[in-house]
């Protein structure tokens, strides 16, 4: 039972997060490259490529995010329904990776991109072994707030096993 649980916690954390991952890579990709070639400091690489991963993960988590959100709004007047969708996607947003983007936009992702390209002696593999390397800091916390916030959210049981 346990395996099958982690299994399928494992899939719903792909479908959430790979497909933001891969606009993610694409964007920062492209933004380094971009500022390599108009600077050539590894210092504007790694900070353009930590923003522009950035830009294309949260404007596709964001996009979701509304997506489900407006969904949860249903019904409701038109004004009411967009306001209340805003501020509850800015707020799931927060708790889910608020405390994992203070970690990885100040400190992580911008060092390890900068250091990487170097060590490598290759700017595409060094941006993208950055990259990884902070995904894998950005991702022990955000699954954790995610997982919460789940759990936060979820229907609880009455004592018969049925949700109330």
């Amino acid at each position: 039972m346990k395996a099958r649980l982690g299994g399928r916690r494992l899939r719903v954390w792909a479908v959430r997060y790979l497909p933001a991952e891969l606009a993610g890579t694409l964007t920062a990709l492209a933004v380094a490259w971009s500022a390599h070639a108009a600077s050539g400091s590894m210092g504007s690489v790694a900070v353009a490529g930590a923003l522009g991963e950035n830009l294309g993960y949260y404007g596709w988590v964001a996009v979701g995010e509304v997506r489900d959100q407006g969904a949860r709004q249903r019904g409701q007047e038109m004004r009411r329904r967009r306001w209340r969708t805003g501020l509850a996607t800015v707020q799931a947003m927060l708790i889910e990776f608020g405390p994992a983007e203070l970690v990885d936009s100040l400190l992580a992702r911008p060092l390890l991109m900068y250091l990487l390209p170097g060590l490598l002696h290759n700017l595409t593999a060094g941006i993208a072994a950055g990259k990884l390397a902070a995904d894998v800091v950005f991702y022990a916390i955000t699954i954790s707030a995610y997982e919460l916030k789940q759990r936060s959210l979820a229907v609880p049981e009455q004592p018969g096993g049925e949700p109330r």
